[in-house]
């Protein structure tokens, strides 16, 4: 709640007191080469005929403001280029105009061009025009398309980009390879993860609407991060907004599954429905400091414990999701001041009904014959919460210059109640199973930056970035129950399997990391660039876990009967009925620390207006430690090139090689394992494993027919060496572990295209075709598995797209028809004794969406998930895990006071 507050004082401090509408107007706008795509630092912006105008600024940007309503023309000047002149500009009381520029190479006999003002503010086209002009292989979306889609926060959003799929949420596939193979960033910082068990960037609980751009770079270059291989995922936040916006935004859903359905609950804290817990479900002192050594002493932890054991059927109401947003320049005349702050809150119910999970322990192929290990039935209610907060804060010392801190916050919570039914292996009757457990995940961050200029310095620009981000993910108290159904139909408790737990977790992740780039032109074909980077990730993960168990055999046999309130008391213990047992060992929590220094150096050479080169080489030295002990220190070497020949104006041919890494992540060095329930699913670590390096090959073709219109044919190789993959082992139990193998190949094509079918009807799509294989060298370890021949763990064969804007002019509204699906994937690595690797199968999602322009109001509605699909996992023909998702309905409003 901390972080809250900071960012409430800042927004105190910082918010102007709100004014009428202001009644002069503006027009704003950025100047770029039409050539390179480059925004123009220092050009001259002048209302034609007068002495008033602008410099363009650090981005590129200008900003006349203080006109009165008229029509304008405007003269855009810069050495070197052949001035333009824009006329017919129309600009109204208290409106912004937005006239974008790109300026021509000086021409012999040219003194100027004169065009007419038309509408040229288009985020997408903006952002496709900056992908054009890229070095490396790039897709990205919009502000714009954002707010046209049915994407409420990153992670949804995110999907819609080539080649990309999200997973649960959060977890980032791009090319079809795993979130280890990509990195996710917030403002150029990565982005900790709030999951113990993989890197998983936390992008569902960043909101779409404090978002500028989303850019996925596919091919490496020096100046990224050098953990890259399938894709670099960089979110940016806004910073200087044109003009004051305050507006709200309210939105509600209904779920075909859940809404005005019972689904279950328990007796929470005061504060679940915030996202956090008021101290019902903390861990009592005497547990933290020490054993426990005696029938008094544990009496008296239990008393401290959260007793609400049994669920409670509560009715699914529809979700609520509300949103401010306030945004102005301050100061614009003397010291620009820029803010731009986001405050959102959601909160929702959900069941998921009947979910088969299974565990296959045993397959005889001769019979053809599957013995499950385990065979369950669960049903599962969950309250979730959303609670997020952005302030940005930039000044402008002088139009070259740029300081600013960008802020975020973001709380999620999922508070959820499991009823599991079912077999397991070594119990001869159906037994019964409960889950209650409190996870909320946070992540802030917070981000100092500097940007400046200097022309006379042979065009010189310095970045500089100071970040800190904190990630945290809390699981509080997760009581489990375990029954067992007796010949007579009763349920008696269960001691033997330790199923009766109280279990306690916190990941306590810190970042400190500082970025500098350097890059100036000695030569008027040449650009250089250079730069360092570090970083210090500290991860503290602790974990407790209390069992009762009858060790001496004296509970009384009528009464295991009776419900969990009344057995798991602290009287039941003192009386020695019942013992508390403190079973965490020492690989149950751990320290984890990482160093990591880089630096960096690379040339940009265009040796004609054809062909432009960029290569270079970047330096990483990377120190990963568990408990104090180094378990990975390395230096690695990783070049880069990238060539791009333009064949006309519209048409690029683009090249890449480059060797990149994967780092195991500290969870996978840990000892630690942690099993969801008895009979589900353990991991283990394995502190042997090696990181991976990777080499890359890409080949793109692409051509931009007209503004806005994108057609482009990509094709890739990479080769590992040590990937690292989870397997099945060896046992009766339903286990896993990380492990590396020796190599693998992965061979893809990419399709993408935009185009402009009428002038109401837009088409974009993208389909991502890849082939990959794991190469056992080792003749033992290809008798453990499965399959000798097999794809990469999580990696899909296909990824494929397909959106449709239709535009409805006569009521100012647009139709949005969405399509995502993709081929089947690798979820576990299936040893010798199972059928086949455990496949998570193919999810087809076809959403609508609907948007009504009202003037500063808009309505928005949506239907997702038309086809009604479901989420299956599959092992040979045993389906391991299957749950509905339902269809949702949406509805919401936004109202801008600007």
């Amino acid at each position: 709640m901390k972080y809250i507050k900071l960012l409430l004082i800042q927004l105190l401090v910082t918010l102007p007191v709100l004014v009428s509408a202001q009644e002069t107007g503006q027009i704003t706008g950025t100047i770029v080469d039409a050539e390179t795509g480059e925004t123009i630092i220092g050009a001259s912006v002048a209302i034609t005929g007068t002495t008033r105008g602008a410099i363009s600024d650090l981005d590129g940007k200008y900003a006349i403001r203080k006109l009165d309503a008229g029509v304008y023309s405007l003269t855009i000047s810069y050495i070197s280029y052949t001035k333009q002149v824009i006329t017919d500009i129309q600009v109204r009381e208290g409106e912004t105009v937005v006239i974008n520029v790109a300026l021509e190479t000086e021409v012999a006999n040219l003194d100027e061009v004169v065009v007419t003002a038309e509408a040229v503010q288009n985020g997408e086209a903006g952002l496709l025009s900056m992908q054009r002009k890229a070095v490396p292989v790039q897709d990205g979306i919009s502000a714009e398309e954002l707010s046209k889609s049915t994407d409420g926060n990153v992670g949804s959003a995110m999907k819609r980009v080539s080649g990309v799929t999200v997973v649960g949420g959060n977890d980032v596939y791009v090319r079809g390879l795993g979130n280890r193979y990509s990195n996710v960033q917030l403002n150029d910082s990565p982005i900790p993860s709030t999951n113990p068990n993989k890197k998983e960037a936390p992008v569902d609980i960043l909101s779409s609407g404090i978002v500028d751009n989303i850019v996925v770079q596919k091919t490496f270059t020096p100046d990224q991060y050098g953990e890259f291989s399938g894709g670099s995922v960089k979110i940016t936040t806004k910073e200087f907004p044109d003009q004051k916006n305050l507006s709200f935004s309210y939105s509600t859903s209904l779920n075909s599954v859940s809404t005005f359905k019972d689904y279950l609950g328990y007796n929470g804290s005061k504060t679940d429905f915030l996202g956090y817990d008021d101290g019902l479900r903390s861990l009592p002192a005497d547990v933290k400091d020490g054993t426990v050594s005696s029938q008094q002493e544990a009496a008296g932890i239990v008393s401290d414990l959260n007793g609400n054991w049994s669920s409670k059927n509560i009715e699914s109401m529809p979700s609520q999701k509300i949103s401010f947003s306030y945004s102005d320049q301050l100061n614009q005349d003397k010291l620009p001041i820029g803010i731009v702050s986001n405050f959102s809150y959601k909160y929702q119910t959900e069941s998921r009904n009947d979910e088969t999970v299974r565990y296959i322990n045993n397959y005889n192929e001769t019979s053809d014959v599957v013995l499950l290990g385990s065979d369950y039935l669960r049903n599962t209610g969950v309250e979730s919460t959303n609670l997020s907060a952005m302030m940005n804060v930039f000044i402008k010392p002088s139009s070259v210059t740029k300081i600013g801190l960008k802020n975020l916050y973001s709380n999620s919570s999922n508070n959820t109640y499991s009823v599991i039914n079912g077999s397991y292996y070594n119990f001869d009757n159906d037994n019964r199973q409960t889950v209650a457990e409190f996870d909320r995940r946070a992540i802030y961050s917070s981000s100092l930056k500097l940007e400046t200029y200097k022309q006379s310095l042979m065009e010189s620009k310095l970045d500089l970035d100071l970040s800190y981000s904190k990630a945290v993910r809390d699981l509080p108290d997760r009581r489990t129950t375990q029954y067992g159904e007796t010949d007579a139909g009763a349920y008696q408790v269960i001691f033997p399997f330790r199923g009766n737990t109280h279990f306690f977790s916190l990941q306590d992740d810190n970042n400190y990391s500082a970025k500098l780039d350097y890059e100036f032109k000695p030569l008027s074909p040449f650009t250089v660039k250079f730069g360092a980077f570090g970083l210090i990730k500290d991860r503290s993960f602790e974990s407790y876990k209390l069992v009762y168990q009858d060790l001496g055999n004296n509970f009384p046999t009528d009464e295991k009967s009776m419900s969990p309130e009344q057995i798991f008391t602290a009287q039941n213990v003192e009386d020695g009925k019942l013992d508390l047992i403190e079973s965490s060992s020492s690989r149950d929590s751990y320290e984890g620390y990482q160093e990591l220094a880089a630096a960096y150096a690379s040339v940009n050479w265009s040796p004609s207006e054809k062909w432009n080169i960029v290569t270079g080489l970047r330096v990483e030295n990377s120190a990963q430690f568990i408990n104090d002990e180094v378990l990975i220190d390395e230096t690695d070497f990783l070049p880069a090139f990238n060539a791009t020949y333009r064949l006309n104006d519209n048409t690029n041919i683009r090249g890449a090689v480059s060797i990149t890494l994967a780092r195991p992540e500290f969870r996978e060095l840990s000892n630690f394992n942690f099993q969801d329930f008895v009979g589900g699913r353990t991991v283990y670590g394995n502190p042997g494993l090696e990181r991976t390096k990777i080499q890359n090959y890409d080949l793109r073709i692409e051509t931009y027919p007209n503004v806005g219109e994108l057609l482009a044919f990509s094709v890739f190789y990479k080769q590992f060496e040590n990937p690292i993959e989870l397997f099945y082992r060896i046992t009766q139990n339903n286990e896993v572990r990380y492990d590396n193998v020796d190599s693998a190949e992965l061979y893809g094509v990419e399709l993408e295209g935009r185009k402009n079918l009428t002038e109401r009807l837009r088409f974009s799509t993208n389909l991502s075709y890849i082939i990959s294989g794991v190469n056992y060298e080792d003749g033992a370890a290809t008798g453990r598995q499965a399959n000798s021949e097999r794809a990469m763990f999580g990696q899909s064969p296909y990824t494929f797209n397909a959106n449709a804007y239709y535009l409805l002019k006569n009521i100012d509204g647009e139709l949005t028809l969405s399509y995502n699906t993709f081929g089947k994937r690798i979820s576990a690595v299936g040893n010798n004794e199972q059928p086949d690797d455990e496949f998570e199968q193919p999810f087809h999602k076809l959403d609508l969406n609907f948007t009504k322009n009202l003037g500063k109001a808009s309505l928005n509605a949506s239907i997702e998930n038309i086809l009604g699909d479901h989420v299956e996992y599959k092992q040979g023909d045993v389906i391991t895990n299957r749950y509905e998702v339902g269809t949702t309905f949406s509805i919401g409003f936004s109202y801008s006071f600007n």
